[in-house]
């Protein structure tokens, strides 16, 4: 038996026994408060995003509230995905990464999960991005079942384009895009228009992080082909009106830090919805069941 086979078998096992593990968690009680759509009858797709878990070995509360924002989601009667908008842990560890992965596998909040790279995910300026890069890939393709080729990728959700953009190098505070990664962008927003299909574009930095090619030629592009909102985190501010924003004339979302430190509360996130006629987005706290009643938004 070779050593790939061996790892492969003993993610297996491990994995197996998170399952169990959240199976019989005290970290959830199963009182997650149930949650709908405004208008389930009418709705095309919903979807939860939330940013920056930094599940963390050391930590055992920030693994705690990640799976009480978890069973949370899965509360939801309407979602169709979720997304993380990456630094999903916190140093990049494998036995963190099995955490989380393990952790969505087993709670599996919505039968869609789409996982960003964040800069924690990806060495926080340290390590080599290719064997890191490559790693991200296999913990999506073993755990989640995306079989991405590349960090940046996009699926179609009852129509609607959810789109994932990524950083190509180790930066914390820069946004770096290829010229590849630009040309395949459009090509998906040109795909997107030609099916008259309402699209929304994920990062884990801010639009105007953007370093190799410049921001408002980003912006420029989302804005011609009626891209509906940029979301992001890595900002790690408290839920508010200023973290829905106008950027380059980009609708845009800075999520806050989901999991808590001192001056955070755990568990923030937000609920899109999309209809026929309106983009409807509500803020709310997964963990304690409550709707951020100042904070509903529509495009």
């Amino acid at each position: 038996m070779d050593i790939s086979t061996v790892v492969v078998f003993l993610k297996e096992v491990l994995s197996s026994l998170m399952i169990l593990f959240m199976m019989m968690s005290p970290f959830s009680s199963g009182e997650a408060v149930a949650y709908q759509a405004e208008k389930p009858d009418e709705l095309i797709t919903s979807f939860v995003v939330v940013s920056d878990i930094h599940v963390e070995t050391n930590n055992p509360e920030s693994y705690q509230e990640f799976s009480d924002l978890l069973y949370g989601i899965k509360a939801g009667e309407n979602i169709d995905a979720v997304v993380y908008t990456g630094d999903n842990v916190m140093n990049g560890q494998l036995l963190e990464d099995f955490m989380f992965y393990s952790a969505v596998r087993a709670v599996k909040p919505a039968e869609n999960n789409i996982v960003l790279a964040g800069n924690h995910d990806l060495g926080n300026t340290e390590g080599d991005f290719e064997s890191l890069h490559e790693k991200f890939l296999f913990n999506n393709a073993f755990y989640l079942g995306n079989n991405i080729e590349k960090d940046y990728y996009y699926k179609v959700i009852n129509g609607c384009y959810l789109i994932v953009l990524t950083s190509e190098d180790v930066t914390t505070w820069e946004f770096r895009m290829s010229e590849e990664q630009v040309e395949w962008l459009e090509g998906v927003l040109k795909e997107a228009k030609a099916a008259d299909a309402p699209v929304f574009v994920f990062n884990h930095f801010p639009l105007y992080y953007l370093k190799d090619s410049s921001p408002s030629r980003l912006a420029d592009m989302l804005i011609e082909y009626d891209a509906k909102l940029f979301v992001h985190g890595h900002i790690h501010n408290n839920m508010g009106a200023d973290n829905f924003y106008n950027s380059y004339g980009v609708d845009c979302i800075n999520l806050p830090r989901a999991t808590e430190i001192t001056e955070y509360e755990a568990g923030d996130g937000i609920v899109v919805e999309v209809y026929e006629d309106e983009v409807v987005v509500r803020a709310r706290n997964f963990i304690t069941g409550e709707w951020i009643d100042s904070l509903r938004y529509t495009y």
